[in-house]
């Protein structure tokens, strides 16, 4: 009995020891203590997924009541109910969240820490396009009952939410707008880019809105928001079915990338307007690398869009240039030849220019849930031999046709997205 009762101490040290470190202090739509950073690979980041997989199920139910018996260590996602403690509370929550029940869901947002949300969650404010465009693709666009004013630009894009009321500005949103619409989320993004005092300002006017903050394009982690994301909304299935999609796309590229020794690599200068590169935790950086690209922005500093000199581009003579604009849906070939114009003056001396590697393409494909096209005309431009048969265009309609909602767009005749 005396050693039975010893094992029950060590095992709820364990167990309160290792929620200590995951750190569980939360408030209605954000937490304090951080947990990890949102390098995490795991894509589903919501607390009850604790074999930390793609999927909440009775598996998971099966790793707590291990972990609950002794048999085997916590991950940091075990706690699902954050309480503190793994015990049967935890499998009741996951059971809540297979069953689809009312609940509060507990989730790792974009910048690392412990939130939570109302479940289920039946109306939203999204901003920006990428945000819009992954919540369509969970087959979701009717939960959206305001926007930002970006949003309202696309009419080709998103022709049934361009008249959504808007909250404004994305980075720094109307706060009395967003509480006269009133949505149950407000789904936006890290704290460095959106408005990092939104949550206390929206909790200081004694509302229940939860601000939800998950990648769409940051850090190259558009497959972890999305997925976590669905699972906030109730749309696993949808957003397994894109992952269906995406992962067998995903893997027929990397495949043969893999087969690249680094020393045979290209070399690429992603740009936009106003010398900015692309670096480490910009999505695009993270993109033109699985791409098979060695982006020579990540050895500048000045965080994620570092400023270059033009003398150091031409010195370093990457074998690539991508111009990237804002033109896509809402742009034409004009747009695309005037910034190649520009790019095609500035690096003239560059062997990109002189060997007709310098191409521009539009920020509506670079990231977010559409990526992967983007992905597809870089590793065709940069290895053109190993990508004889990829068709990027033909990928990026078969993403319209499949993961739009049905809107009718023929990439073939829009002329805005790659030059």
């Amino acid at each position: 009995m005396e050693k039975k009762i010893k094992l029950l101490a060590i095992l709820m040290v364990t167990i309160v020891l290792a929620a200590s470190i995951v750190g569980v202090i939360i408030l209605s739509g954000a937490a304090k203590g951080k947990t990890y950073t949102n390098v995490s690979s795991v894509r589903l980041q919501v607390f009850g997924n604790a074999n930390e997989d793609d999927t909440i199920d009775q598996r998971d139910i099966d790793f707590i009541s291990e972990v609950i018996a002794g048999d085997r260590s916590a991950s940091n996602l075990t706690d699902a109910n954050q309480d503190g403690v793994i015990d049967q509370k935890d499998i009741d929550q996951v059971e809540a969240i297979i069953d689809h029940e009312e609940t509060r869901l507990y989730y790792v947002d974009i910048d690392g820490y412990n939130a939570s949300v109302h479940y289920p969650v039946q109306t939203m404010i999204a901003i920006y396009t990428k945000y819009v465009e992954v919540v369509r693709v969970l087959n979701a666009t009717d939960m959206i009952i305001g926007v930002d004013d970006s949003v309202g630009t696309y009419k080709t894009f998103f022709p049934t939410l361009t008249s959504l009321p808007s909250v404004g500005n994305r980075f720094t949103p109307d706060v009395e707008k967003i509480l006269a619409i009133d949505p149950d989320i407000y789904f936006t993004g890290t704290r460095n880019n959106y408005d990092s005092a939104l949550e206390t300002k929206l909790s200081a006017n004694g509302t229940d809105i939860d601000v939800v903050r998950l990648p769409t394009w940051e850090y190259g982690k558009t497959t972890q928001g999305l997925l976590t994301l669905a699972y906030i909304l109730g749309k696993e299935e949808r957003a397994y079915e894109y992952l269906e999609w995406h992962d067998s796309l995903l893997k027929s590229i990397t495949d043969k990338i893999a087969t690249i020794p680094t020393e045979d690599r290209v070399t690429v200068l992603l740009d936009s307007v106003g010398n900015k590169a692309r670096s480490t935790g910009s999505g695009d950086y993270e993109n033109s690398q699985i791409a098979g690209a060695i982006n020579i922005g990540g050895e500048l500093s000045g965080g994620i869009y570092p400023v270059y000199d033009v003398e150091w581009v031409i010195e370093k003579n990457p074998d690539f240039i991508i111009g990237l604009i804002t033109a896509g849906y809402n742009g034409n070939l004009t747009d695309l030849q005037a910034r190649y114009d520009v790019l095609a003056a500035q690096f003239n001396a560059t062997d990109a220019v002189k060997n007709g590697n310098l191409h521009i393409m539009a920020f509506d494909i670079m990231n977010g849930a559409s990526y992967l096209v983007s992905i597809a005309y870089q590793a065709k431009w940069y290895y053109p031999d190993l990508f004889a048969d990829l068709d990027p265009q033909k990928i990026h309609q078969e993403y319209l046709d499949t993961f739009c909602g049905g809107i009718d767009l023929d990439v073939s005749t829009l002329g805005g997205f790659v030059l």
